[in-house]
């Protein structure tokens, strides 16, 4: 370890705990370890499956940003996750923006994509619009310079992103009482059968969360590149890193 390694070491913040949480089974915590990034991004409890946000809180920031007003759309959420979620998009999305600057292709290219993955996005089940929408953010990105802080090559998938956000997800479903612990670990269980067969190891998966984030960014903001990249960028790090991390002490 060099030298500057060791002094940020010495200053390195430990991830936040929940004093008194119940202990966690195996499944458990391999499961809340999907959310982790989340957790020492926005110092949420490393060991336990809650925001610490009262209840009005936790529903209100399920309405904004879930769209989840009451139980009936608590499946609808999980479902849109586990069945869908980004992943799907992204790889109609990504090989052809790969293509089109491997390619020098111009807008003739470009409309001749938007076109097949419409059609794409419809014969799987996809929102063709949403598709299309995020072809043109994701190349904007590129555009911009937004994939310069992303890995290279860029992962084939970002279901780790998608599996992340159903542990993140039932945080606030937990602590706005609108699942049972049961169903929150359900789902949770569901996320991990679907991102460990995607990558080697966390530190994949880690990179292909900040990917899946930057990716939905581009579709959703006017500004294709994500400012905050570098914050979730930098939780990865620290859970590589920095002791007390489940990512050190969990095999993935």
């Amino acid at each position: 370890m060099g030298l500057f390694d060791k002094i940020k070491a010495m200053f390195a913040t430990e991830f936040t705990v929940l004093e008194g949480a119940p202990a966690l089974t195996p499944e458990q915590d391999r499961a809340l370890a999907l959310g982790a990034v989340y957790a020492a991004e926005g110092h949420l409890p490393i060991n336990a499956p809650t925001m610490e946000a009262d209840p009005r809180t936790a529903q209100k920031l399920l309405s904004g940003a879930w769209d989840v007003h009451g139980p009936d759309d608590v499946d609808g959420a999980y479902g849109y996750l586990l069945h869908q979620g980004h992943r799907g998009y992204y790889a109609l999305v990504a090989p052809r923006v790969d293509e089109v600057f491997a390619a020098r292709g111009g807008r003739k290219l470009q409309d001749e994509h938007q076109a097949r993955i419409a059609q794409e996005a419809a014969e799987r089940g996809l929102d063709p619009e949403r598709a299309r929408r995020w072809y043109v953010g994701w190349t904007g990105a590129a555009v911009a310079g937004g994939h310069a802080a992303l890995p290279d090559p860029l992962p084939a998938s970002i279901v780790a992103w998608d599996a992340a956000r159903v542990v993140h997800l039932s945080r606030l479903l937990l602590d706005a009482g609108l699942v049972t612990p049961d169903r929150a670990w359900d789902a949770m269980g569901e996320a991990v059968g679907l991102a460990r067969p995607a990558y080697r190891g966390w530190e994949e998966f880690g990179r292909a969360f900040v990917v899946g984030r930057a990716f939905w960014t581009a579709g959703t903001s006017r500004n294709p590149v994500d400012g905050d990249i570098g914050k979730f960028d930098g939780a990865v790090d620290d859970l590589l890193k920095v002791d007390g991390s489940p990512w050190l002490r969990l095999a993935y």
